[in-house]
């Protein structure tokens, strides 16, 4: 259970790093833009683009803390009062980094503008540097099991330093890349060289530094730097070969798959330290069940992750889509908006204003922004707002329903899954199973991504279908996660793996059918269905191991606890 526990914490940690990473990032070239007139360009597509989700982005690290806290309360205890003056100073600069965020596009005097970007763009800086530091001094062995350790060397050493300056480039290198590509759907071929450059130098710059940090690792963290060059060294090679695809992709004008391999190798760097800091928490001691709060309490974090999973993840997806396509807006600025001529001819505008009559000929030009111009230069007229009509706006399709419906039914599927399944029952831990069998902790932390997979599909699917169509698709779906509950109360309530394999062998045909049904409606949906489909069969193939490993009758029969 403690490493269930551990692998929620780590994915929050992952999706932290990938997702807030890029907003960090775009502060970092907010900082490098320039003047007024020179970065007012830049600086526009970093706020359009950032703004929808940064406040988004934090829930992960609230997740983090929160699970930290709760589920490993001595090591929570022994990190917050050692490495506490990092925690203060990247708390800090989240605060004053959205206080500038907010406030410099709120003021009209060029000064006060110039001071909260100034906030905005350096807090974007030091709060990754925190991070990364306090990551080295956990990886280093500097944090004592009680707590306590030295306030400054614990992170203010090799390993913290190389830390630090890897999450800023880390960060640097994915919001490059996120703006390449959004620059390339705006049709912006400026604003697309601009950041194209920055991201194929940040990710060189970051491999290089990589390179040079082995020899750190090797003298300052022996033990890490044997972990990551032996059981780790996979994902650190795959990490290696994501970064260079995704400098491909960026260098061959793709928008398709090039966030995804930025992503997948930031995030494979992530996951390669925890496999090599795995099973201690604190680096080189405190291991993972020491440190673990009562069964009792470690349960509820579970169910609570798994809840929280299957209805923050879809809300997450639904805000960046529509953030990509312009649906969200903030003021009376769509974000799908392009720069106008006017607004390229100004000095001032977004960032910088002086509240004179040129500084307000200058909003008025940012105010004339209109969605669906992709910064093309063409010129645009604002047109004045008209009032909806409430009549329209309730005849409007309520797109949400069907992705709130899906993780409804999704959340009640995996409680039912998981109150039968009984992992540690006498009888399943008798089983003869193969080498090939995941831990029981795996498990968990595998079906939570799957599930969400499964409501964003069906939401996305329902969507796209209509009329009969939509009831039969709704039908399949329905079907399936019944199957899916299914399987466990015939594997571990009946205690009968060859129940499990009938279960789980419809379950397969209904997956076939599910996902040629979807595909005739959305094939990117399908595409989301596909690692569902893939486990399942995979667990096809261990349940049948089982039946084959346990074929007599031993244990049948009803179970009594």
């Amino acid at each position: 259970m403690a490493e269930l526990v551990a692998a929620f914490l780590f994915i929050g940690v992952v999706a932290y790093a990938v997702l807030g990473g890029a907003d960090f990032g775009a502060g970092f070239w907010d900082l490098l833009a320039g003047g007024a007139r020179r970065g007012r360009e830049p600086r526009h597509l970093i706020d359009v683009s950032l703004a929808p989700v940064w406040e988004a982005n934090h829930t992960w690290l609230i997740y983090c803390l929160v699970v930290l806290w709760t589920a490993f309360p001595p090591a929570f205890a022994a990190i917050t009062t050692t490495l506490y003056i990092p925690l203060i100073l990247a708390l800090l600069g989240i605060v004053l980094r959205g206080a500038g965020f907010a406030f410099r596009k709120a003021t009209v005097r060029t000064e006060e503008q110039r001071l909260y970007g100034a906030a905005f763009a350096l807090s974007s800086v030091l709060t990754p540097y925190c991070f990364g530091a306090i990551a080295g001094g956990l990886a280093s062995g500097r944090v004592p099991t009680g707590g306590n350790g030295d306030a400054i060397s614990s992170w203010v050493n090799p390993s913290s330093i190389l830390g630090g300056i890897l999450a800023v480039l880390a960060c640097s290198y994915l919001a490059a890349t996120y703006l390449t590509v959004e620059a390339l759907h705006r049709d912006d071929q400026k604003l697309y060289r601009y950041f194209r450059d920055r991201a194929i130098a940040a990710g060189a710059v970051t491999g290089a530094v990589s390179i040079a940090g082995i020899f750190v690792l090797q003298a300052d963290s022996p033990r890490l730097f044997d972990r990551l060059s032996g059981p780790a060294l996979p994902l650190v090679v795959l990490a290696a070969v994501g970064g260079l695809v995704g400098l491909a992709l960026l260098w061959a004008r793709r928008t398709v798959g090039t966030r995804v391999a930025a992503a997948g190798a930031v995030a494979l760097v992530i996951v390669g330290w925890g496999v090599a800091q795995t099973p201690y928490l604190l680096g080189t001691h405190l291991s993972i069940t020491e440190a673990a709060a009562p069964d009792t309490t470690l349960a509820v974090v579970v169910g609570v992750a798994i809840v929280a999973g299957l209805l923050i993840v879809p809300s997450l997806v639904l805000l960046f889509r529509l953030s990509s396509r312009g649906a969200v807006s903030v003021d009376d600025r769509p974000f799908r908006g392009g720069v106008t001529e006017g607004e390229r001819g100004s000095g001032e505008g977004m960032t910088e204003g002086d509240g004179s009559a040129a500084g307000a000929a200058g909003r008025s030009s940012a105010a004339a922004l209109t969605k669906g111009t992709r910064g093309t230069g063409v010129k645009t007229t604002r047109t004045p707002a008209v009032p909806l009509d409430p009549a329209t706006v309730r005849s409007r399709p309520r797109r949400w329903v069907p992705y709130a419906l899906c993780a409804g039914a999704v959340t009640a599927t995996a409680v039912a899954g998981a109150r039968a399944t009984r992992p540690d029952a006498r009888w399943y831990r008798e089983l003869n199973t193969p080498d090939w069998q995941p831990p029981p902790w795996a498990f968990g932390a595998v079906w939570t991504p799957l599930y969400a997979s499964v409501a964003v599909a069906g939401g996305r699917a329902l969507n796209a279908a209509r009329g009969p169509q939509r009831k039969a698709l709704a039908g399949e779906f329905a079907a399936n996660l019944a199957l899916n509950a299914g399987w466990s109360n015939l594997f571990f309530r009946l205690r009968s793996p060859l129940a499990g394999l009938a279960g789980t062998l419809l379950l397969d045909a209904s997956n076939v059918r599910l996902l040629a049904r979807v595909a005739r409606t959305d094939r990117k949906a399908a595409v989301v269905l596909l690692p569902y489909v893939a486990w399942c069969a995979y667990a096809t193939c261990l349940n049948a191991s089982i039946v084959a490993r346990n074929h007599e009758p031993r244990h049948r029969g009803p179970a009594r606890s």
